[in-house]
């Protein structure tokens, strides 16, 4: 049996830690952790697509201090909740995953997150699913559990109040969601859920729930999301994912390096496991240096540390290879639909939206079209671009091919 960290400083550094709120306050939670007492508390992922992104290692990250402290960590697959889909943030309705789809995602959702998290030792964190309940609901139990809401709690939700002024569709299923996001927390009976700020509602709908049901208070520990240069969060929806596990470091290297530079501070707080002391240095160096030394050193952290530092090295040398002639404002990621092999000028109008075919053609002739650094001046060459391959468009753009 682990032995349960009290140490107030370490717990402090715990609730305050890229942390938004906790309800019902951080207090309370503080005053249950340094009494010793082991709790029970979970991070739900809906296996909605097959990589887990960086948007994914702040809550990832918070379980592992959780875990370090000895408590019960469980990472919870919503393969019954992500056949429905979250509405949260949506504009419109999610299209529904099938069960086949669910099952690829979830395959290699624990060899992805072991990088984090630990499924051994002493305190090994615990692996669930939420089909294993929400499938042998019945109607009756469903209709029980739906009398604990109410239909005007539910459109306070802000995004459901845009699609009404917008006339855009709310399924009645939608609804649904976090009533059965908020039974996982009865059907688990845990002490604290952690999220980010967009799942604050359906996290509460937990706690509303276990009151109701168990009689017993939850704690919501809601951190800050992490968003891109144009301020959406990121996420396979969003489509600016930047994996954290796809097996080649010089894609996650690659893909911190297209984030804005006002989004570095926040994420060496939220994604890695640097001390607090060292990233208020980087945030003082922050104010005074090329912010590009940062967010150099911020994807060579990540990479070393989800990777190693040979495969961070690698990852660093390749980048600035590639960006010899000057700093890229845009790095972006594309994929070739089959067949693979089309010409430099049909993969120069896919890849740049809104681009005319004599702007392309120009581009081309004049050499401002280079793969892996090779000018490539005929537009009708055929080329067959392969994972890895970085493509660059004019001076500032640069295009890594998954």
């Amino acid at each position: 049996m682990s032995k349960i960290i009290t140490d107030e400083k370490i717990v402090d550094g715990v609730l305050t830690r890229h942390v938004a709120e906790i309800f019902p306050s951080r207090e309370l939670l503080k005053k249950k952790l340094v009494q010793g007492k082991k709790i029970r508390l979970y991070l739900g992922v809906d296996p909605t697509g097959e990589l887990l992104h960086v948007g994914h290692l702040a809550p990832l990250r918070k379980l592992a201090q959780f875990q370090q402290l000895g408590h019960e960590v469980i990472l919870l697959i919503g393969d019954f909740t992500g056949r429905i889909g979250d509405p949260t943030d949506k504009s419109q309705t999610r299209k529904q995953l099938t069960e086949a789809e669910i099952g690829h995602n979830v395959s290699t959702y624990k060899k992805q997150v072991e990088k984090v998290l630990d499924f051994g030792g002493e305190n090994p964190v615990k692996v669930m699913y939420n089909s294993t309940w929400l499938a042998k609901l019945t109607f009756v139990d469903v209709v029980n559990l739906a009398a604990n809401f109410t239909v005007q709690q539910m459109l306070e939700r802000d995004m459901f109040q845009n699609r009404i002024k917008e006339n855009k569709p709310i399924s009645l299923h939608e609804f649904l969601y976090p009533l059965m996001q908020g039974y996982d927390s009865v059907a688990m009976d845990v002490d604290l859920e952690v999220g980010g700020t967009d799942q604050t509602f359906n996290m509460l709908a937990g706690r509303t729930l276990l009151r109701k049901l168990k009689n017993k208070d939850k704690f919501v520990l809601t951190l800050e999301l992490l968003e891109d240069n144009r301020g959406r969060k990121i996420g396979k929806t969003e489509g600016n994912v930047i994996a954290i596990a796809s097996g080649n470091p010089q894609d996650l290297y690659g893909g911190i390096m297209s984030l804005g530079d006002d989004t570095i501070a926040n994420a060496f707080t939220a994604c890695t496991t640097l001390s607090l002391e060292e990233i208020e240095k980087i945030k003082t160096g922050l104010t005074k240096e090329n912010p590009m030394t940062y967010k150099k050193l911020l994807a060579y952290t990540l990479v070393a540390e989800l990777y190693s530092k040979e495969s961070a090295q690698k990852a660093q040398e390749e980048f600035e290879r590639l960006v010899q002639e000057g700093e890229p404002t845009e790095i972006t990621t594309a994929t070739l639909k089959a067949p693979n092999a089309t010409t430099v000028f049909e993969f120069l109008k896919t890849a740049v939206p809104g681009q005319s075919s004599a702007e392309a053609k120009r581009l081309i002739a004049q050499g401002g079209v280079e793969i892996n650094g090779g000018k490539v001046t005929n537009a009708a060459a055929l080329i067959n671009l392969k994972s890895g391959n970085i493509v660059k468009i004019g001076k500032r753009r640069f295009i890594k091919i998954l």
